[in-house]
């Protein structure tokens, strides 16, 4: 009976597929890749959001001082590492995660993930992650320094990071 329990949660994670279609291993793959870019892509906010604030002013255009301008170079540094280590030949093609279609067991919640809709999930991740080191370039590149519509493109962005992480997160991490 113990024998029993412990192989259902196993069973489950396969779902419906048979056994040769499903690679445990491509999944937990992508699984890594999410879980770290998603957590250094919110390692970002505190620093986009922490432009130079003046007293009686409104503060915008933003400004970032040399310090800050550090401190995100070094996240773009971190991002592209970790895309380095995670995007290689051997991570799951888009026409492997499309075919999925599984039932992921964690904790005592279950799920289906849906294998197209991770890859529209992937890519929009894909398109964060541009936008985010291009917003990181304009303001190393401006010296800190930004106009307004550059700086509403950077607020716009702040705005728009941990929505969209998230949603990621919710299709593997429920």
């Amino acid at each position: 009976m113990l024998l029993l329990l412990l192989l259902i949660p196993g069973l489950l994670a396969v779902g419906c597929q048979p056994e040769e279609e499903f690679d445990e291993a491509a999944l937990i793959k992508v699984d890594h890749y999410v879980k770290d870019i998603t957590e250094a892509m919110i390692d970002t906010l505190p620093d986009l959001l922490g432009w130079v604030r003046e007293p009686y002013s409104y503060n915008y255009p933003l400004r970032y001082d040399e310090e800050r301008r550090q401190w995100l170079e070094e996240h773009k540094n971190n991002l592209e590492a970790i895309r380095a280590r995670h995007l290689t030949d051997d991570f799951p093609s888009e026409q492997l995660i499309a075919g999925w279609q599984i039932m992921l067991v964690r904790g005592d919640r279950e799920w289906l993930l849906d294998g197209p809709e991770l890859v529209e999930a992937l890519a929009a991740l894909e398109e964060l992650y541009n936008d985010i080191s291009k917003t990181i370039d304009l303001i190393i590149i401006k010296n800190g320094e930004l106009s307004q519509p550059e700086s509403d493109r950077v607020l716009e962005l702040v705005e728009q990071i941990e929505p969209e992480v998230e949603a990621v997160r919710l299709l593997l991490f429920r």
